[in-house]
């Protein structure tokens, strides 16, 4: 609990109307079984909770913190453990009141918004005006300025989206002493449409590759680059539910799955597609876990008939792909190629634009949705390994290096069973054929025994990744993993350390999904060093 006089600060610069510390509100913050890998679906109570509805509020709310010797951590929509406190000492900044679109300029293609606005109510207003933005595959209920400024994520459209680094423009930037920094062209005045300059940019510093997880501050306000959308304006509503749903897709829209051999042939295919500039999504397709995704219950029954296991893992190379065009006549010609490319590459290629599932399987892609359904439904919760950003043949072996080491968790009955299948993640930005792949692990959060072997199977992917060189990966972001991976990347966590000591010298913003201060980082190197040091070498001869 807060002392007193502090409460009333809060309240004071708030309203005592948002401002809470009573047990069983702070109890809904602090219930995050997502992503939060240990046998507790709890994650620490804040010590009170704000709702502020403007910048100066966040500002204010800051600085009361700040000298009070008490920490903040931000969310927008919530999303998985990482989303609240660390440990004791939090305050809970929730921006839920903090809704707007602020602006949508369609001549410059970029929207304003608030932290608050999810994928999917930006894109309904987006496709409206012909354009669309990146939904992250954590799904379209999350925030979008979340995912641009703080988090990580691969998203269906990334061959055409990009990802969440690559689109912010203009932010808005309270910085741990409740001071207010604007980066790019707002910071000038200007309207929103770079996050570049004047000057030296801070894009880096702000989030470089995975965010800072609200370890720098809270963002307030960002301008998110939008693209094209190759589809009516008009969306008409389906009937039914998720996975039910009857829904009319474009003319010009078109779903497939690409099979192949091999992951090589796989990759092959990938490179082809984005040297020759077509499509609008591509993902690896997870065989295994559509069966999780669409029979939770029956899968397990379907995957143990070794018939049909065989058959399944013969179509394991496969490809999510979707032609999205503007007329007939380039449908016409992307579809000419793709099938040249499937041709090349020895693989064939199943149309389900006449299969009733076809418009959910449509509209759910461009939405985002099934990667979320399909990682919990089978058992509640599941974990994310590998997930470098890397070329795709980097992506492919990951993926093929990762399956006996996930076999063996699911033979022993501490991940479910998926074929070993449910990696997932495409090529970003076309030519570029660079991409990302990660491989998850799904699992029972009822079974708080095999938590320790949760954290073994995540330990050996981590082992594989130093010993085979795959790149840094999303599981390698957890608490003080950058004590393992600095070392052998030109100690990088020296250098994210002295930036978080130069930004937050009081330490204020919960630093436990980013990294410590710089005096932090040496003392607990050294502390660990012995521990850390013995990993590594154990990777070395991991196989």
């Amino acid at each position: 609990m807060l002392a007193s006089n502090v409460y009333r600060e809060l309240e004071q610069a708030l309203g005592a109307e948002y401002v809470t510390q009573e047990p069983a509100m702070l109890d809904s913050y602090a219930w995050q079984p997502a992503l939060n890998i240990t046998h507790e679906a709890w994650i620490p109570r804040p010590e009170a909770v704000v709702m502020p509805s403007t910048t100066e509020e966040v500002q204010a709310l800051v600085k009361i913190c700040a000298k009070n010797g008490l920490k903040i951590k931000a969310f927008s929509m919530g999303w998985a453990a990482w989303g609240g406190p660390s440990g004791p000492g939090v305050v809970q900044f929730d921006l839920r009141r903090m809704n707007r679109i602020v602006e949508i300029d369609e001549k410059n293609m970029f929207a304003v918004v608030e932290p608050y606005v999810s994928g999917a109510q930006l894109q309904s207003e987006l496709i409206k005006l012909g354009l669309n933005c990146h939904i992250i595959g954590a799904g379209p209920n999350c925030s979008q300025l979340a995912s641009v400024t703080s988090g990580w994520g691969y998203g269906w459209t990334g061959l055409v989206t990009g990802f969440s680094a690559r689109n912010p423009l203009g932010v808005e930037w309270v910085l741990p002493d409740g001071e207010v920094l604007k980066l790019g062209s707002p910071g000038s005045g200007d309207r929103w449409f770079t996050g570049d300059g004047p000057g030296p940019s801070l894009r880096g510093i702000m989030r470089g590759w995975a965010g800072a997880q609200s370890g720098l501050g809270i963002f307030t306000k960002v301008a998110i680059k939008v693209y094209p959308w190759p589809g009516e304006r008009e969306i008409k509503r389906g009937k039914g539910t998720l996975l039910d749903l009857r829904a009319e897709v474009p003319p010009t829209h078109k779903i497939v799955f690409l099979f192949h051999p091999s992951y090589e042939k796989f990759a092959d295919a990938a490179y082809k597609i984005g040297n020759s500039e077509i499509g609008y999504v591509h993902c690896k397709g997870a065989v295994g876990g559509m069966f999780g995704m669409f029979t939770p219950r029956a899968s397990a029954k379907i995957l143990s008939n070794p018939v049909l296991r065989a058959m399944m893992k013969a179509t394991q190379h496969c490809t999510l792909f979707m032609l999205a065009c503007h007329t007939e006549r380039e449908l016409a010609y992307q579809e000419k190629v793709l099938r040249q490319i499937i041709e090349e590459t020895e693989g064939f290629m199943m149309d389900i634009s006449r299969f009733p599932f076809h418009g959910m399987f449509a509209w759910g892609t461009h939405r985002s949705i099934q990667p979320a359904v399909a990682a919990f439904r089978p058992g509640g919760d599941f974990l994310t390994s590998m997930g470098s950003n890397e070329t795709y043949d980097c992506q492919a072996l990951s993926a093929k290096l990762s399956e006996p080491i996930k076999r063996r968790y699911i033979d022993e009955g501490i991940l479910i069973e998926d074929l070993a299948d449910m990696t997932w993640g495409g090529i970003y930005e076309g030519t570029s054929n660079w991409g990302h792949m990660e491989q998850i692990g799904i699992f029972n959060r009822r079974e708080t025994s095999k938590a320790e072997g949760r954290y073994a199977y995540l330990d050996d992917t981590m082992k594989l990744t130093i010993a085979k060189s795959l790149g840094f990966g999303l599981s390698s972001l957890g608490s003080g993993y950058w004590k393992l991976f600095g070392p052998i990347m030109f100690n990088y966590h020296h250098w994210q350390g002295k930036i978080k000591q130069g930004f937050d010298p009081q330490n204020t913003a919960d630093n436990a999904f980013y990294i410590p201060p710089y005096d932090e980082v040496i003392k607990s190197e050294a502390e660990e060093k012995e521990k850390w040091d013995a990993m590594r070498e154990q990777a070395k001869e991991f196989v």
